[in-house]
């Protein structure tokens, strides 16, 4: 796949809490991915293409838009689902909240040229 896209996704997964970091097309198909070793990444990225369809629902029924963000957080640790297209989004999956701050920076700040490296794809 993508090198740049790889790389970008090496910088979340540089942070120690970040188990797996992906790029996910909206309909659950892995794209590009870099995870711990026990993580069923193919799993996980069907399932949370579904959290994204059901933040973007949410938010047309309660006339607020669609989805820039979605976080889930659970008792040992968040999900984190960025659209970065019509049709892929960034997942982040990390095992606790303690550098939530440091990866929703980086979000930000790649967010575009995730975007831009996808395209080339």
């Amino acid at each position: 796949m993508s090198i740049k896209l790889r790389d970008l996704l090496g910088r979340f997964r540089a942070i120690e809490s970040v188990d797996l970091a992906a790029v996910v097309a909206t309909d659950g198909l892995l794209i590009e991915s870099t995870a711990r070793e026990d993580v069923d990444v193919d799993a996980i990225c069907a399932v949370a293409s579904n959290s994204l369809a059901m933040a973007e629902s949410l938010g047309r029924e309660i006339d607020k838009g669609g989805a820039l963000q979605t976080m889930l957080e659970y008792e040992h640790g968040l999900v984190l689902i960025e659209p970065i297209s019509d049709d892929a989004m960034l997942l982040l999956l990390a095992g606790s909240r303690d550098d939530l701050g440091y990866v929703r920076f980086l979000v930000a700040k790649h967010r575009d040229d995730m975007g831009d490296a996808l395209r080339e794809i």
